[in-house]
Formats: structure tokens, C-alpha cells, sequence
């Protein structure tokens, strides 16, 4: 057999994205880090199952300034509370977590000043109790007028916490909805100047 008659290898295609392509094996070496940019500031997805953080540190009693129309929270400068009375809630926010491992802050109304509460602002506040042990989900029944807490059966593993300090959520959270002067952008269009 003479050498012309030996097929010469096919040349392969730089471009084909089949050889381009890692494999699973190669990109657990690459070192891939999710990087967390912002978080949002809501209650729960009645359909999904949540975690509150087991670390006291990781929740704060302070008030907030509910922007209605375009369902956001506000949080309000200790130094305004007095001037922003009727306008501020007052919440317990946790760090909370989804079995999807998707962070975000969790706000509870804490009662009213002289003690006055109601079975919404209760049970919410139950819900974000029990959420340190257990996987919650939290549902609104309006017949009986509060959240419905369920606690998953299932032997769910526990969440993967990002390696994020209490502050660092508070700032990717409310980094640009931090109302620290009564010139504040929200508070003068309350007031009808803007």
C-alpha cells in the first residue's frame, strides 16, 4: 500500500462549538463566584418555602417609608423618625433566603406604638420566627385575616448563605432607597413639590 493511498486526518474546526465546549468537570476548576449586585426588600412568594438567618445579628428593628405606588420599601434615617411619624412603619427585617438560594430581606410590621396589633402583623412576625428552623412558606388567607404558616415535611437540606455581612445587604438592598434628608427625592414628591 503506498502512501498516496492514506487518507490524510480531517482538519478539525477551530469554530465547532462541540470541541469548544467545557465540560462539567473543567468548569468546577475554574473558581466561578455568583457576585450579588442587589437584593429586594418584600415578603415572601406565597408559593415558595424560605429561611430566616439563625444569626441574631442578621436582623434589625427599624422603620421604613412604603412607597404604594410602585410597591417599594424606603428605609428611613433614625434622625427623621420623629418628623416622618405618620408616614414610617415600623418593621423587624431578617435576612431570609428561597431553597433556590436566592437572598433578600424580609420585613415584618412590628406593633404600633401603644401595643395595638393585628393577626396579619403577628403571624408575619410567627413566620419569620419559625423560618430560622425550618423551611416556611407564608400565605395570605383573607377569610381569617392573617398569613398562613406551613412548615415543610420533607428532609430539605439548609440553605447556602452567601458570604455577605447583615450591612452589606442592608446597603445592596436599600443603596439607592435611603431617604436621609427630608429633601430626599420621595419625601418632596409626597409632599406635592416635585
Amino acid at each position: 500500500m503506498s502512501d498516496s493511498n492514506i487518507a490524510a486526518p480531517a482538519s478539525r474546526d477551530p469554530f465547532d462549538p462541540k470541541s469548544l465546549r467545557l465540560s462539567q468537570s473543567q468548569t468546577a476548576g475554574i473558581g466561578v463566584k455568583r457576585v450579588i449586585s442587589h437584593l429586594k426588600c418584600d415578603k415572601p412568594n406565597g408559593q415558595e418555602y424560605i429561611r430566616s438567618h439563625p444569626d441574631e445579628s442578621y436582623r434589625i428593628e427599624t422603620a421604613i417609608l412604603r412607597d404604594k405606588t410602585e410597591r417599594q420599601d424606603y428605609l428611613v434615617a433614625p434622625a427623621l423618625w420623629a418628623d416622618l411619624a405618620g408616614e414610617i412603619t415600623p418593621v423587624r427585617i431578617v435576612a431570609a433566603i428561597t431553597r433556590h438560594n436566592v437572598p433578600f430581606l424580609w420585613p415584618a410590621t412590628l406593633p404600633a406604638p401603644d401595643g395595638r396589633s393585628n393577626r396579619w402583623h403577628e403571624s408575619m412576625l410567627e413566620a419569620q420566627q419559625r423560618a430560622v428552623k425550618s423551611w416556611t412558606r407564608v400565605q395570605a388567607d383573607m377569610a381569617s385575616g392573617e398569613y398562613l404558616i406551613f412548615e415543610a415535611t420533607g428532609n430539605l437540606p439548609d440553605p447556602e448563605w452567601p458570604e455577605l455581612s447583615f450591612r452589606e445587604m442592608l446597603e445592596l438592598t436599600f443603596k439607592t432607597r435611603l431617604i436621609d434628608s427630608m429633601d430626599h427625592a420621595f419625601l418632596r414628591n409626597l409632599r406635592g413639590e416635585v
